[in-house]
């Protein structure tokens, strides 16, 4: 029967009225609570619905795979990409200009309730666009039109906490198995008309642009023609930009501190940030990781203080779950970009703490061989675990030597290392990766061919070492 009904619903192109309904609950995300605008609007669907979406995400992802519809830039629900990978995107060619002596510029945009916005009628003009035709297009067309939602309040079931059935005339439903895919198909387009000079990054809605040049006055020319451009965009396409949360930040040394582009757009200025949250990653103007490192650091803090109440009540193997669960998933995440930085000895010296609080270790004793029984890498040996499964994971990223020369030397295979002008672009995940992975002794390099085996391995060299000059 379930064959026969999914066969009906491709077959005819028409997604069945009754799974239409959902009902919306409201999760909050940050910021004032009063505020409405702080809460995501998640749609609770029908489960046989789902079924369905699963068979309309399958063959329009193939579709889109097979011809490689997606833009290059977008990083957002695709398998093979990763939040890592479009913050590598973006601090690698700002450390890249920086050490070319560019003026480096970032523009990081919010749209306003971006999914929620989506319109139907350009949406099926885009997937028609992109050779989405037939029986297809009107199942699509079937599933995006005569929905109906309403809004749940406090999870109380009593009728009185639901707003009225309403006919939903925009947006894709949060929550579906589709509605990724179709704003990406909706948001694709976008990228080719910034110019290719500039680095563009797209997690989903969250769109990031690096504007580089050598000449104070084509910069801001070129910044300000991006901005308007990509405003015209939005507008276009029936989504806003919130220019409130909209920011410009510029990177640049210590020694600079001129700071003076304006970016407008119908007379309305964005604002000028020293500091920006990219992807769960605090990035500071000169990339130097301080806050980012102080927001681990009190996370950290909170983390010791609930272990400590803990650890008289449950046993160590707990404890230790605990650790990977909430502690070692802060430490580990984009440890590939701040790892180096001078300030890492403060998560370090709280990550001792940590371990001590977890096995009654004292102040006093060493962590080194507690570090090794409880199977838990320090965190210098886990800056260099990362750089070395993420330059390997990303190999078409780097050059050997090899493609350089033809030169038959004993580092022939060895990645090639690009000249460093500044400390801080030797230091970044780029360069050190390329540091990092030429140094793997021989009995690693040939394991690279077998990840898990490698992997295993790795981890069992790193745990011998305890801080990074080691």
């Amino acid at each position: 029967m379930l064959i026969y009904i999914c066969n009906a619903v491709l077959s005819t192109g028409v997604f069945l009225d009754r799974l239409k309904y959902a009902i919306v609950k409201s999760f909050f995300k940050k910021g004032d609570k009063q505020d409405i605008s702080n809460y995501r609007p998640i749609s609770l669907l029908i489960s046989f619905s789902k079924i369905i979406e699963k068979l309309i995400y399958t063959r329009l992802h193939t579709h889109i795979d097979m011809n490689s519809i997606l833009v290059q830039g977008q990083f957002g629900f695709q398998s093979h990409c990763s939040t890592e990978q479009a913050a590598f995107n973006l601090i690698n060619s700002t450390l890249t200009a920086v050490n070319d002596s560019l003026l480096v510029g970032g523009i990081f945009c919010d749209l306003q309730k971006a999914f929620n916005c989506v319109n139907h009628k350009i949406l099926l003009e885009k997937l028609e666009f992109y050779g989405v035709e037939g029986k297809f297009k009107a199942l699509i067309a079937s599933y995006l039109t005569g929905r109906y939602q309403r809004v749940a309040l406090d999870n109380i079931t009593d009728n009185s906490n639901y707003s009225k059935w309403e006919m939903i005339k925009c947006g894709v439903p949060q929550g579906s198995i589709v509605d990724p895919l179709f704003f990406l198909i909706y948001i694709n387009d976008l990228l080719p008309i910034i110019n290719k000079d500039n680095t563009k990054v797209l997690f989903a809605d969250d769109t990031s642009i690096i504007i580089t040049d050598s000449n104070r006055r084509d910069f801001n020319i070129n910044a300000n023609q991006i901005f308007h451009d990509i405003n015209t965009w939005f507008n276009i396409n029936l989504l806003t930009l919130n220019l409130s949360k909209t920011q410009y930040i510029e990177f640049r040394t210590k020694k600079y501190h001129n700071v003076n582009t304006q970016i407008k757009y119908d007379q309305k200025g964005i604002t000028n940030a020293t500091e920006i949250k990219f992807l769960g990653l605090i990035i500071d103007d000169t990339l130097s990781w301080k806050q980012h490192i102080e927001h681990l650091v009190n996370k950290m803090c909170t983390a010791c203080y609930v272990l400590r109440n803990m650890k008289h009540v449950v046993p160590i193997d707990t404890l230790r779950v605990i650790c990977f669960a909430h502690i070692h998933s802060i430490i580990s995440y984009g440890i590939i970009f701040w790892g180096s930085s001078s300030c890492t000895n403060k998560v370090f010296i709280l990550q001792k703490k940590i371990i001590r609080i977890i096995t009654n270790t004292k102040p006093r004793d060493s962590c080194r061989e507690v570090f090794k029984n409880m199977e838990i890498m320090t965190l210098y040996s886990q800056y260099i675990y990362s750089l070395i499964l993420y330059t390997l994971n990303n190999k078409h990223l780097f050059t050997t030597n090899n493609e350089i020369h033809k030169y038959k030397t004993r580092n022939n295979n060895n990645l090639h290392l690009p000249t460093a002008n500044l400390s801080k672009f030797n230091k970044g995940a780029y360069i050190s990766g390329i540091k990092v992975f030429n140094h793997l002794p021989h009995h690693l390099k040939v394991l690279t061919n077998d990840l898990k085996c490698f992997k295993f391995e790795l981890k069992r060299f790193l745990s011998s070492f305890f801080l990074l000059i080691e």
